[in-house]
This record gives structure tokens, C-alpha cells and sequence, in this order.
């Protein structure tokens, strides 16, 4: 499926309309709507392209391209990761034009070294403000727009500066990065350094069948291993309480009653194999917030997750849930918590043995909630509603759990093949 290309500018975005090889002797060029006249970022571009300053030619095989954009980008390097990510999609024939209908588009901003890790870059906020036009465009037309951004302190804009522009997390997602990789493994792209890899050919029985984990399922007693740099490693996580996939890109709500008054804190860890131990006893790593985000969890050595809340309050009735993205699909936790409620105080988790593998990226929201009251009745009442739906609306269901005056804390999280 064709993906629309947007790289940011403090004038608004500029959209990658067409990119076409030309001949190896002349120099790569850039123009406006297919027009003659060559912008002056024309000379910059040739030498981002070709060999040896470049990195387009050393990934793509080609030394001289034309790249025709929607409007001027007058100066600076942050175009790169943009134009770099628009050549990886044009590799594979997915690279949207001005006339194709998208379901999915990118927004990028960020410079590239040699070895394509992401470099920061300045006035990330006044892109975004430029960009307002196009993110309600993108909502009205149903496009899901990610937006990525260099990682790194003081990069990442305040949750509230998000929550002005409804920078979501569903339709309109903004990530910090800090290389290529992910953005290679969220959309499927051929790695422009290639691994050779063992290949496993063994069923997906933990999988449904888009390749998604179904949490709605117990998990085996004996789950299967996972692979660890090729070596098959034992999986004794038996007994582990289904729970839910989630996290990228932490955003409190408005709504912050028991989290100021509890102090509940949301948290996500990885289990990684250990190099002598394997997944009989792994490390544990928490993911650190970068901003309002959490990065996310490559599955290459990835024993299972851990997801936290630790009420450092007064005990409060908790309980969390997953959504996955894509569909609205509901990922339910423990439900003998609401069975038989009971206030708690401190750390409380839940552990996720996974699958074998998986075939895809997937995306999910977690949502933490707390109350003074139990929590079962409320929960019932929104899922009941939800089956309604065709896609479950979050914010309808959000709005409709914070009017029983609970809590709700977001996050989304990403499992990356």
C-alpha cells in the first residue's frame, strides 16, 4: 500500500511527490511540481545522494535521482530524514503520488549521519504549528499520520503543546527516533544494511490471524521459546496473568484527579535474554520516558513485558486494559480483579510471555485506571458500548469513563519485528 510523504518546514509541510533515477553522470536535483527550476538545496541534495558523502546511492544503488516536492524547502539539513525515507518507499514502488488515495502518511523532520542515525534538529514546534492545515486535513479524510521527530532531550514538545494540536496517538501519532530502524520495521521497508537472519519456520499458534497476539487467550503452561541471536532458549514464564501489549508515547489526560491525589505512575519493562542464561533468567530493562514517550520494544531477544502502575498514594481500586490500534480490538487483563476488587497501594504488574514470533508491527493503547469505587460496573457499561461500534472511539470511551468520575492514564506502545 502506497504512503504519502511529508517533509517539515517552518513554512508547512512539503509534500515528496515523485522521485525518478536520472542519468548516473548528471547531478541529483530537486523541483518544484515538475517544473524546469531547480531549488537551491539542489547542490545538498546531490551530495546526501551520491557516493561518498552520501547515503542514498550506498543503500539504494543509484547515483543520481530528481526529486520533485510541493513547495520550496529553502535551507538547513532537517529535509534529510524526510527525502531519505521517501527514496526507501520509491525503492519498493510505495511511495505515494499527489493523486493516490492513502491510508497512512508520514510527517519527518531530522538530519542523517553516515550511518543513518537520526541527528536533532532546531524549531520542531513551529513545524508542527506550520502543519496545523494538514493534520485536520488528515483527520477529515481518515489518513493515520505519524510524525517523527529526532529523540533526545528537550526535543520532545510538553503534553500540553500536544494536547492543543490533538496530537493523539490515533489518527495523528508523533514519535521521537533516534535511527532509521524503526521506521524500516513499522513499515515493512527492506533494510538498507541487511542482516541475514535463521529463518523460523515454525506455526504462529499464539498468533490470530492478522499475526497479532489475542490476549483474550491463556497462553500454554509450557509456552513455546522464542529465538535469541539464532540460539532456541526456554520460555518458564508458566502461569503468567494475561494482560496487554501496549506503550509508546505516554499523554496524561485532563482528567488527573486520582493521579495527583494516588500518585499512580505508569511503567513498562522488558525481560531481554540474558547472554548465559537465555529466558530462564532474563534482565530487566524499564523503558525510559523520553518526554511523553516510551520507545519501543524490538522482539529480537525480547522474552516478555512488563507493565507496572505504582500507586504511591492512598489504596485505589486499578485496573488496566489494552486496545489495539489498527481496529479498536479490546486486549483485556486479569479479570478476576474485577471479580473481586480490592484497594491497592505500591507496585502492582503484569507479566506477558510471548508467542513464537510475529509477522507484523503492531501498535497498542494501554489505559490505566483508577477510582474510589470498584471498578467492574464501569467497565462492563464501556465495553457493553463498544460492541456497538464498528471501531471503538477512544475519546467517546474515555469521556464516558472520566463521567464516573475515573481516572484514565494512556500510553501507547509498540512491538517491532
Amino acid at each position: 500500500m502506497n504512503v504519502r510523504i511529508y517533509i517539515a518546514t517552518t513554512e508547512g509541510p512539503v509534500e515528496v511527490q515523485r522521485i525518478t533515477k536520472e542519468d548516473p553522470d548528471v547531478r541529483s536535483v530537486v523541483c518544484v511540481n515538475g517544473t524546469a527550476k531547480a531549488l537551491p538545496i539542489s547542490r545538498d541534495y546531490d551530495a546526501f545522494v551520491k557516493e561518498p558523502t552520501g547515503v542514498i546511492q550506498r543503500s539504494f544503488g543509484h547515483p543520481a535521482y530528481r526529486m520533485d516536492v510541493s513547495a520550496p524547502i529553502t535551507s538547513g539539513n532537517s529535509w534529510q530524514l524526510g527525502a531519505f525515507v521517501a527514496h526507501a518507499f520509491h525503492a519498493e514502488d510505495r511511495l505515494a503520488g499527489p493523486e493516490d488515495n492513502v491510508d497512512n502518511a508520514l510527517w519527518l523532520t531530522g538530519e542523517l549521519d553516515r550511518d543513518l542515525n537520526v541527528r536533532p534538529v532546531d524549531h520542531i514546534k513551529d513545524k508542527l504549528i506550520a502543519s496545523r492545515d494538514l493534520f485536520t486535513k488528515m483527520r477529515e479524510d481518515d489518513v493515520r499520520l505519524f510524525c517523527f521527530i529526532p529523540g533526545g532531550p528537550g526535543l520532545v514538545p510538553e503534553d500540553e503543546f500536544l494536547e492543543e494540536l490533538t496530537i493523539d496517538g490515533d489518527l495523528l501519532r508523533l514519535e521521537s527516533i533516534v535511527d532509521m530502524h524503526r521506521i524500516v520495521r513499522r513499515f515493512d521497508l527492506n533494510d538498507p544494511y541487511p542482516i541475514e537472519e535463521e529463518e523460523d519456520t515454525e506455526d504462529d499458534d499464539d498468533l490470530d490471524e492478522e499475526g497479532v497476539i489475542d490476549l483474550y487467550k491463556q497462553q500454554d503452561a509450557d509456552a513455546a521459546p522464542i529465538k535469541d541471536h539464532s540460539l532456541l532458549k526456554a520460555l518458564v514464564l508458566a502461569g503468567a496473568i494475561i494482560a496487554m501489549l501496549v506503550g509508546l508515547y505516554l499523554q496524561f489526560e485532563d482528567n488527573i484527579r486520582a493521579l495527583r491525589a494516588n500518585g499512580l505512575q505508569l511503567g513498562i519493562s522488558e525481560l531481554r535474554a540474558h547472554p548465559d542464561t537465555g529466558c530462564n533468567a532474563p534482565e530487566k530493562l524499564p523503558l525510559v520516558r523520553d518526554g511523553n514517550s516510551f520507545p519501543s520494544s524490538a522482539l529480537d531477544g525480547l522474552c516478555a513485558l512488563e507493565i507496572t502502575l505504582n500507586n504511591r498514594g492512598t489504596p485505589t481500586y486499578m485496573w488496566a486494559f489494552a486496545q489495539r490500534i489498527e481496529d479498536g480490538h479490546f486486549l483485556l487483563a486479569d479479570r478476576e480483579s474485577l471479580v473481586e476488587p480490592k484497594r491497592q497501594k505500591g507496585l502492582i504488574g503484569w507479566r506477558i510471555v510471548l508467542p513464537k514470533r510475529l509477522n507484523k508491527s503492531i501498535d497498542y493503547r494501554l489505559v490505566a485506571l483508577a477510582s474510589d469505587a470498584p471498578l467492574g460496573d464501569a467497565v462492563n457499561r464501556m465495553l457493553r458500548r463498544s460492541l456497538s461500534e464498528e471501531k471503538p472511539d477512544w475519546q467517546t470511551l474515555k469521556a464516558q469513563l472520566e463521567e464516573e468520575d475515573i481516572t484514565v492514564l494512556s500510553a501507547l506502545h509498540s512491538l517491532e519485528k
